[in-house]
């Protein structure tokens, strides 16, 4: 009687932990593990979505990179790595990126890199810190370095540690992460037209907006229909009281005239302003503050998502693109990833 009154029990807690466990993965520095944790940052209201609603995915449990809260409740990434993946070239230098922690990253420093040395790359910036990696094949890997010192105990470890190229490098290196592309997926047909208009620290210079109710599923991906937007520019020598007349909608044709006053660019009637910086070049991109850039749409056609693409307002608040949220709302995202056959990876939104 006792047995089975100890079975009944473990079920029920098992039961009891089910319902009220709730999340989505995370990603950090190392092994890949089953991880699920609840949402500790707020996708903002760019996102059109609540916290709740993002992380209410419907059949998702991904497997991801080790996850460790720090000191000061920072999440360190351990991102996975295969140490078969490494070039014998890379496993000799002292660094993968030397330059990680004085620049700021950029597509040209990392494109030569396979995925798991992007990997290794971002686990090296911790490791400069003497991040302590529970992982052994890491650790045995960053011991054979005359720099690395093994002397942080991950749960104390705090980003306060990084510089500002650190943060901005750890963020961007694990953007990249799921730029593989699927083996099972074939070329995707925007891909041509979306490298046509060119990428800017990995993502695409494009910003897009995806039609309510345009969604369909597909076999490893979604196909939706968007809006393909390009920043609004202007020449970048007005002088007060010059005029120019500029596209706001390349599909439609809708043209306005702005007028160059002291305080930056306004329409005839003064109904809208916009920032005119004081250094400029040939042109300069138009915001109506300093955190709404301006974009015209250039194109109208469909995008393809993969299943297991993620979205998030900056580094750091990445949920799993829900794709119930298409039926309900138009989307927008600035910063879109694209993997190397064309289709998303990661929709992201940038700015305050």
């Amino acid at each position: 009687m006792k047995k089975k009154l100890g079975i009944t029990l473990l079920i029920f807690s098992l039961l009891a932990g089910c319902a009220g466990g709730s999340g989505a993965s995370q990603t950090t520095p190392e092994t890949t593990v089953p991880e699920t944790s609840a949402v500790e940052t707020v996708v903002e209201e760019t996102l059109e979505e609540t916290e709740e609603e993002l992380w209410d995915e419907e059949d998702e449990t991904a497997e991801t990179d080790l996850v460790v809260e720090g000191e000061d409740g920072f999440l360190i990434f351990e991102a996975a790595v295969s140490m078969k993946g490494i070039s014998a070239g890379i496993l000799k230098k002292d660094y993968v990126l030397k330059n990680s922690s004085t620049d700021y990253l950029e597509w040209d420093d990392v494109k030569k890199l396979s995925k798991e040395e992007r990997n290794l790359a971002r686990n090296e910036i911790y490791a400069r810190h003497g991040y302590k990696f529970k992982n052994k094949e890491l650790l045995n890997y960053f011991k054979k370095k005359s720099w690395y010192s093994p002397k942080v105990d991950p749960k104390k470890f705090s980003e306060s540690a990084f510089n500002s190229y650190e943060k901005h490098n750890v963020n961007y290196l694990q953007s990249l992460v799921t730029q593989s592309g699927k083996k099972n997926l074939s070329k995707a047909k925007t891909k041509k037209k979306v490298d046509s208009y060119g990428y800017e620290q990995g993502h695409s210079k494009l910003s897009f907006r995806i039609k309510k109710g345009s969604l369909k599923k597909k076999d490893g991906y979604y196909q939706v229909e968007a809006v393909y937007c390009q920043p609004v520019t202007v020449s970048g020598n007005l002088k007060i009281g010059d005029t120019v007349k500029v596209s706001f909608n390349d599909l439609t044709g809708e043209k306005m005239t702005l007028v160059r006053e002291s305080d930056g660019l306004y329409t005839k009637d003064g109904s809208r302003q916009f920032e005119y910086p004081e250094e400029r070049g040939k042109s300069v991109v138009l915001y109506e503050d300093s955190a709404d850039r301006v974009d015209k749409p250039v194109y109208e056609g469909k995008l393809y998502i993969r299943k297991d693409a993620v979205e998030g307002r900056n580094f750091g608040e990445e949920v799993k693109f829900k794709s119930s949220r298409v039926k309900k709302k138009n989307l927008t995202y600035n910063a879109v990833y694209f993997d190397s056959k064309g289709y998303v990876v990661r929709l992201m939104n940038f700015g305050d």
